[in-house]
């Protein structure tokens, strides 16, 4: 995802359906431990390198030392976005070094609050991407979703148990989570064990406008607290002042309906604080941990416009103000793209939280 360009890629990905191709490979094996990144009893690739300094605005400094949860109640059921370095149109099913890093910094703090399940999947790549573009054929996106969706349905039939699940993805691995919702959950006799889902990154999932619940998904809700069970998280990050004319995420389809947004930092709506997980900077000291975790310095808040509704984060006045300023320029993945990048590491704190309050809710329940 480099280009301007890639934006219609993503954009027709989303549109279920589609362009979807007659004829697939034959699908994964689930039931091997080789087709997930992760997995209960197999997440050491997951859990390790995560321990992360916090630092406040006022410069404070105090070591975060990161546990997995011995018996978390609920599962994480996670799909990575488009990582995958290979120069062939769909990736194998190799755990490659770039989809375990990606893995282990989206996901691997759920393990905190959740078993995590990560399964690997044959996904368009970038190089695939480019491909389709100069070549005016259709976007062969069922091949990835057919693995998520087999992987999805191994993990129901076989470690499930009616345990509360949630669905977590990212750009590529939302769009295939959507639909996976959309077919498999949304009004199915999954969706009494879906807990919450956590979609970043996403051109557009559509409600009516005023509404929660009725576009996209005809009976999973949009989230109003953190406390709700059964409802969706969706989102994408743009600083406070982007004012690019063609954004590529929460763009709101008309005809009644309009891009839906739920910050995990403000489930209620309004601004929230955000909880950030950032790689180190480089002029962190050397004994430092590979991670800071940022509380106090950022805010984020969907707001709409002309265009849809997405998230604007502001960089809140502090010591690190004017670095951090600089950090999210920095981030910015070019015209229309704003901090997609940073769509899981943003809200990751935040994130948490919500697991905690929806596991609390879904144990009563």
């Amino acid at each position: 995802m480099r280009s301007f360009a890639l934006a219609a890629v993503l954009l027709a990905l989303s549109a279920v359906g589609a362009t979807a191709q007659p004829s697939t490979p034959p699908l994964p094996d689930y039931a091997n431990p080789a087709a997930w990144v992760c997995r209960p009893g197999e997440e050491t690739a997951c859990t390790t390198g995560l321990d992360a300094m916090v630092i406040t605005a006022d410069g404070a400094r105090t070591p975060q030392t990161f546990q997995p949860a011995a018996d978390p109640p609920i599962d994480c059921f996670y799909v990575y976005p488009t990582v995958s370095q290979e120069p062939t149109a769909y990736a194998d099913m190799a755990a490659s070094p770039e989809v375990v890093a990606t893995v282990r910094s989206q996901a691997g703090r759920l393990t905190s609050r959740c078993r995590l399940y990560a399964p690997i999947y044959r996904q368009l790549t970038s190089a695939g991407l480019d491909q389709i573009l100069g070549s005016n054929r259709p976007i062969d996106w069922s091949r990835p979703y057919a693995d998520v969706r087999a992987a999805w349905r191994w993990y129901m039939a076989h470690d499930n148990h009616g345990r509360g699940v949630v669905i977590v993805g990212h750009s590529q691995g939302t769009i295939l989570l959507q639909q996976l919702i959309a077919e498999e959950i949304d009004g199915k006799p999954a969706q009494k064990r879906l807990v919450g889902a956590f979609l970043a990154g996403d051109p557009a999932l559509s409600v009516p406008h005023g509404a929660r619940v009725g576009g996209t998904f005809k009976s999973t809700p949009l989230c109003a607290a953190a406390g709700e069970v059964g409802c969706v998280y969706v989102w994408a990050d743009y600083v406070a002042d982007d004012a690019d004319a063609h954004r590529l995420f929460g763009h709101s389809p008309g005809g009644g309906l309009v891009a839906g947004c739920v910050s995990p930092a403000a489930p209620g709506g309004g601004a929230g604080s955000l909880k950030a997980y950032l790689a180190k900077p480089e002029e962190a000291p050397d004994g430092d941990p590979p991670w800071i975790e940022l509380v106090g310095q950022l805010s984020a808040q969907c707001q709409a416009d002309a265009q849809g509704h997405v998230v604007r984060v502001s960089v809140l006045p502090g010591r690190y103000q004017a670095r951090l300023t600089a950090r999210l320029e920095r981030s910015a993945s070019g015209s229309g793209w704003g901090l997609h990048r940073l769509d899981m590491g943003l809200p990751q704190g935040n994130i948490l939280d919500v697991l905690a309050a929806e596991s609390a809710a879904w144990t009563r329940r």
